[in-house]
């Protein structure tokens, strides 16, 4: 079964060290550097905000597997990101995952 993986949450900009852009690329390389299988890495802001309620970044990544995904969250690279970049930086996160093998929308 694969796994889609997608983190929303609200940027606390005041406890922001960098530029947004520089955190999204600083995220997404600390998520490429975590050694455990994964495709399609996303980080970054909605192309349009409205309608988001308020949440202004997204984390998302395919598993080819539950295994994989169990090993992502609990490796030492991934506490460390969220040392950085979880809470409080981070607020109101919602964290979901999907069985990626389920057809498409056709939207």
């Amino acid at each position: 079964m694969a796994i889609l993986h997608v983190a929303l949450a609200k940027l606390d900009r005041k406890l922001l060290k960098e530029s947004e852009e520089q955190a999204h690329e600083n995220m997404h390389r600390m998520i490429e550097a975590i050694p455990v299988p994964k495709r399609n890495v996303r980080v970054g802001p909605p192309v349009n905000p409205a309608g988001t309620k308020g949440y202004d970044i997204i984390l998302s990544m395919e598993f080819a597997t539950y295994e994989d995904f169990k090993t992502y969250l609990t490796h030492p690279k991934h506490i460390e990101m969220l040392k950085v970049y979880g809470p409080p930086l981070l607020r109101n996160m919602i964290v979901y995952q999907v069985d990626g093998t389920f057809p498409k929308s056709k939207l």
